[in-house]
């Protein structure tokens, strides 16, 4: 078959294999495959396809991110997936870590809640071992308290958070994100969980919520130096619901 028929993401792979000095074999046993073959296809000037499967990308990215020169970066073996690959979609793909996550305790979902109101909860380790695309010490879980992101998480479900500043990623409008607030010059440091939307110089907490008293957004102006300091501190990846 002519290479002209070969997929633009099918080349692309080949060109980060070869930029990372892996060969297939050694791509496929780090993804955990015993034989190449498993993983050839992809390779092939007979793919045509024009995104790889999500799961494969997903097993991929913690393979080649961060080798060869220049560093691949997560966008670039991101770009192989199709548009529907989500953070669940990544999530729930086995990881080859080992190391549980730590449950850092609670946010609350409706209302602000102290910070180090439930910090004694903050040893708890869970056997869920977080998203492939970024390193497991970026990770954490938070138990959801309140009912303002019920079409989300409900309460008592644990949502995946990622440092997103230790993780290297932006915040985007519309991601959901665990927000924090300094009052008191400082002293009293609160967090909740909301839809983060940012427009014309505010950010906008917005709660995804069937609850008739949990529909007003919270509005604050970045650019307000009396306004309340609030800080994006993690992104959240996605909601863990333990069986009744």
């Amino acid at each position: 078959m002519d290479e002209s028929t070969q997929s633009v993401v099918s080349r692309q792979l080949s060109e980060l294999k070869d930029r990372c000095g892996l060969s297939i074999r050694a791509i496929a046993r780090e993804m955990g495959y015993q034989n190449a073959s498993s993983i050839q296809r992809y390779f092939s000037q007979d793919y045509a396809k024009p995104a790889l499967p999500a799961d494969f990308v997903a097993k991929l990215l913690p393979v080649l991110v961060g080798k060869g020169d220049p560093l691949i970066s997560r966008e670039e073996v991101l770009a192989l997936a199709p548009e529907s690959l989500t953070d669940l979609d990544a999530a729930t793909v086995p990881s080859r870590a080992t190391a549980p996550l730590e449950i850092k305790g609670q946010v609350a979902a409706g209302l602000w809640m102290e910070a180090g109101l439930f910090a004694s909860e903050a040893s708890q380790k869970a056997t869920f071992s977080g998203d492939l695309r970024y390193p497991v010490k970026s990770q954490y879980l938070l138990q959801i308290n309140g009912e303002s992101l019920n079409r989300i998480a409900r309460n008592g479900d644990f949502v995946l958070c990622l440092d997103y500043l230790e993780a290297g990623i932006e915040i985007k409008s519309g991601d959901l994100a665990v927000v924090e607030r300094s009052r008191d010059g400082g002293h009293t440091i609160e967090c909740t969980a909301k839809r983060v939307i940012r427009h014309n110089g505010e950010i906008e907490l917005r709660p995804e919520s069937d609850d008739p008293r949990f529909q007003e957004p919270i509005i604050f102006n970045e650019h307000d130096e009396e306004a309340t300091e609030v800080r994006i501190k993690a992104k959240i990846l996605s909601v863990i619901r333990q069986l009744d």
